[in-house]
């Protein structure tokens, strides 16, 4: 058995790399901020993300990276993110819907041009001058 192992960012304890680059202690911690953070928000709608953090105690940086993750919306919160292709403000992720739906009329363009085009065929080797030559006496060759 080979064992992906890691040593948490967080804490540096090792462990086993499942996925997600933090240990099961610090997910767990992670995943407690994030309700904390969820409910405060759900209860003063409106509220900034410095309020957020000195009421919850969770970072700012721990508050922002839910709203880029997109497990949290910024309904609730003033809208600090802004999409990473246009700077329009977002609630959450890293794209605004116009991009996204952009983006993807994009990837999709490209994937059907590449299904449609043939390959092109490949273009005969150019002729050289030499040419083959049948020798005329009879003699066997050494």
């Amino acid at each position: 058995m080979n064992a992906n192992l890691r040593n948490c960012p967080q804490c540096g304890r090792l462990f086993a790399y499942s996925g997600r680059n933090l240990c099961q202690r610090c997910l767990r911690a992670e995943e407690d901020e994030y309700m904390v953070v969820r409910r405060y928000v759900r209860d003063h709608p409106g509220a900034s993300i410095f309020e957020v953090s000195d009421e919850t105690g969770v970072e700012e940086e721990k508050i922002l990276q839910f709203l880029r993750d997109g497990r949290l919306e910024a309904r609730g919160l003033k809208q600090l993110l802004e999409c990473e292709r246009c700077g329009k403000k977002i609630s959450a992720g890293t794209y605004c819907e116009d991009c996204l739906k952009a983006m993807d009329a994009e990837l999709r363009s490209v994937v059907r041009g590449s299904k449609k085009r043939e390959p092109e065929p490949e273009e005969p080797a150019p002729r050289t001058r030499e040419k083959m030559y049948i020798r005329s006496d009879n003699k066997p060759q050494l």
